[in-house]
């Protein structure tokens, strides 16, 4: 079992940023999200993200957002967030995802050729039938 020194910087952050939304215990123990999808929406969107208010204890102020804001400084932009959630991505589960959309292209694709593969034999005999087809001398 690792200890909290072992822990990767950003899962002890994240196990900070849980302490202070205790919200989200009880939305794991009913089944609504599972941690590991409070920890990739964490990861992607950020600790300021207007949808981590609803996973706050009543009536705690958000003392991080103004001196994370006033830190950042040009990342309230546009430009800023996209700079920051294009730093955010994982290339390693992007290439799984390409590679399972590849996969279901390729048997959509086999599906599609098994269903032509009869058919292509009786197009070729209906130019021939056709009285605009016009054949090579």
């Amino acid at each position: 079992m690792q200890t909290k020194g072992n822990l990767h910087p950003s899962v002890q952050q994240f196990k900070v940023f849980v302490k202070n939304h205790p919200k989200m215990i009880n939305a794991v123990r009913s089944g609504q999200k599972t941690w590991q999808q409070f920890y990739e929406e964490w990861y992607l969107l950020g600790e300021k993200d207007q949808m981590w208010n609803t996973y706050k204890p009543d009536g705690t102020p958000d003392v991080k957002d103004d001196a994370a804001a006033a830190k950042e400084g040009e990342g309230a932009g546009f430009v800023g967030q996209m700079m920051s959630f294009i730093k955010k991505i994982d290339m390693d589960q992007i290439q799984t995802h390409i590679s399972s959309v590849t996969e279901a292209i390729g048997s959509v694709q086999q599906v599609i050729q098994q269903f032509q593969s009869p058919n292509s034999s009786g197009t070729s005999q209906r130019p021939q039938n056709n009285p605009f087809h016009f054949q090579k001398d």
